[in-house]
């Protein structure tokens, strides 16, 4: 394991406890290993709770503004990295994890269809969710 891999997870560690997040909640921990992959992260996110009322209203927000800065603008770039690394791609449109039971949920293998679906669900839907109409 890096140091930095080493730093993120203690950093990680301390936010459960300072936050009062309890190992039961586990989609909020989930989600917070999924957003906050370096040390820098955990440390925007620890400043940005001082103006925040919840740890899990944080992670939505930053959620929808990696969506927006980092998420796929043109369905050709979704289809190739889907057909490429179709985790990774899940990933990356949606900005949360792609467990095999959320992909394992799509009843189509086509990439177009799960985009347009993702769109039309609205840009901020999750893998759950699309999963239900594609």
């Amino acid at each position: 394991m890096s140091q930095a891999t080493h730093e993120r997870n203690i950093a990680l560690e301390q936010l459960f406890v300072e936050f009062e997040i309890k190992p039961t909640a586990v989609i909020i921990i989930d989600d917070m290993k999924f957003m906050l992959k370096t040390v820098e992260r955990v440390n925007e996110f620890a400043n940005r709770m001082l103006s925040e009322d919840s740890p899990l209203s944080l992670i939505v927000k930053m959620r929808k503004e990696d969506i927006d800065a980092y998420g796929y603008n043109v369905k050709a770039d979704f289809v190739y990295d889907y057909y490429r690394n179709k985790k990774a791609a899940f990933e990356k449109l949606f900005q949360e994890p792609a467990h095999d039971w959320k992909m394992d949920r799509y009843e189509t293998d086509d990439p177009e269809r799960i985009y347009d679906t993702y769109f039309a669900q609205g840009k901020y839907s999750h893998m759950t969710e699309v999963a239900l109409f594609a």
